[in-house]
């Protein structure tokens, strides 16, 4: 509801969603398989976030995630 409620937040997730289909599309089949698992942990983050400060973090993180899978920068976190 807070993402709906704010034109910042719904750019947020917009750019992130064609960030997400444009890296499904040009992943290898590994990169999918993390850009999808990583994507139901966000979805999680992003549900507990009390407030639209900890919102729009949750979306830079994972805008700079996706980039780093497909990049091959990214770890897992510990």
């Amino acid at each position: 509801r807070a993402v709906c409620d704010s034109s910042s937040l719904a750019a947020f997730d917009r750019d992130m969603a064609a960030q997400y289909r444009s890296g499904i599309a040009n992943a290898d089949p590994d990169q999918r398989r993390l850009l999808v698992q990583t994507r139901d942990r966000f979805l999680g983050y992003r549900e507990r976030c009390g407030s639209d400060e900890c919102i729009s973090r949750i979306y830079r993180g994972r805008m700079r995630e996706i980039d780093d899978i497909l990049a091959g920068r990214w770890q897992a976190p510990r």
